[in-house]
Formats: C-alpha cells, structure tokens, sequence
C-alpha cells in the first residue's frame, strides 16, 4: 500500500523512547478496542450502532484507564509528546482545526461520490446502516474531547513514532490502517468516512507536526455528530 505522504518536518526534537515500547503500547489499545468493538455487536453488525449515555461513559472510562498506565509507562521510557510530537499550542489552531475539519468533511462527501460510482454496492450498504441513540450534550462533549486527544496522540504522535524506522509512508499507512480497524464495527460506513478522514488528518500532521488542530477538528466532529445522534428516535420496541 502506497501513500503519497511528503517527507514530514524534521526540525522537532526526538526522544529516547525505544521502538518496541512505542510498538507495544500502540498495539495494546488496539487490539483492547477492536476486541471490545466486536463484543458489543454480537449480531455481527446488522443491527442499528446504539450510542447511549452508559455506552458513552463506559468508553471514556477504558480510555482513562488506558491512558494513565500507559502514559506513565511511556513517559518514563522517555517518551515526551509535548515536546517530540507535536508543535506547541497557539491560538491561530483554532482556525487550523476548524479549516482542516471543512476540508475533511469536503474530502470525505468527494469520496462518497467516487464510492457511490465505483463501489456502489458498498455505498448502499455503508448509507443503510443505522446509528441510533440519545446521548446528552454533558456525556457527549467530554467523550468527545478525550477521545479525540486519546486517540491523534495514539494514531499519530504514537503510531508514526513507533514505526518511523519504516519511514513516512509506511508508518502513515499503518496508521491509517489501524485507525480503520478500531472502526471496523461501523462496517462499509468506516470505509467511507472514517478513511477519508484519517488519510487528511494524517496527511495534514505529516506535513505540520500539529496535532491540536486535529485533535480539534475531530473533537468538533465528534461532538457535532452525537448531537444529530441525539435529535434521531430510538426504534420502537
């Protein structure tokens, strides 16, 4: 798999951090995510993605849970994203995010249509599937904001770290990849969403080393989704 990725900048400090600890930490999350994805549709993914308070919750707590043991662990191997993975906050990536999530969402309605054309079984399937629930705004904008730190601190600054020694494209393409197995739950409608949107953040990252303005573009994203969410009726019994 090629990904036509430029070299990224190369002016940010590195750290010390082994690459099988930054391998092993990366996987651990993932293989835990996608495992439980698949747990909580035992149907096989016909059924409607209910996303509720409890279901909310329940996955900002596995992410708390991950991130502390394995921030620790990670910071102590000498791990220091603040200073080796992404540029300092400034207040112009306020506008950074909200330009990259037009631009994402833009992407992702171009690759729609290619979809639709080329794959359009796949589109079909992908616009059928159902995504009910009626989550409040206070579950839903704290889940969205960590989850959106906890996983660009996981798919970019980790998963590019870890496998640098592969070089950009390769690493980026794992990435991309992994991002994509974490969402494999959503079925064909992760192939047409959530790719788009992780080839842009990627894509962005690689070229900036800014990871706040993904974070808030995916944030944004997030917590404007599960607000639509919330204004559709749960089916009747």
């Amino acid at each position: 798999m090629e990904v036509a990725i430029t070299s990224p900048v190369t002016d940010l400090p590195t750290d010390s951090l082994p690459q099988r600890v930054a391998v092993t930490a990366l996987l651990l999350p993932v293989v835990l995510m996608a495992t439980l994805a698949v747990l909580s549709r035992p149907d096989g993914g016909s059924a409607p993605i209910a996303l509720s308070d409890g279901g909310l919750l329940g996955g900002l707590v596995i992410e708390l849970v991950l991130a502390l043991p394995l921030g620790y662990w990670l910071w102590r191997s000498g791990w220091r994203p603040h200073r080796s993975v992404t540029r300092p906050f400034e207040s112009r990536d306020l506008a950074r995010g909200m330009g990259l999530w037009v631009g994402a969402i833009a992407v992702v309605v171009y690759w729609a249509l290619v979809c639709r054309i080329a794959f359009p079984t796949l589109f079909v399937v992908a616009t059928q599937t159902q995504i009910t629930g009626a989550p409040h705004f206070w579950v839903a904008l704290p889940f969205s904001v960590f989850n959106a730190v906890f996983e660009e601190f996981l798919w970019l600054g980790l998963g590019l770290t870890a496998f640098r020694r592969l070089g950009v494209g390769w690493a980026s393409a794992i990435s991309i990849g992994l991002r994509l197995l974490v969402h494999a739950y959503q079925g064909p409608l992760a192939l047409v969403t959530v790719l788009p949107v992780g080839f842009v953040f990627t894509l962005y990252y690689v070229r900036t080393r800014r990871l706040w303005p993904i974070v808030l573009a995916h944030a944004f994203q997030d917590t404007l989704a599960l607000g639509l969410i919330a204004r559709m009726p749960l089916p009747a019994a």
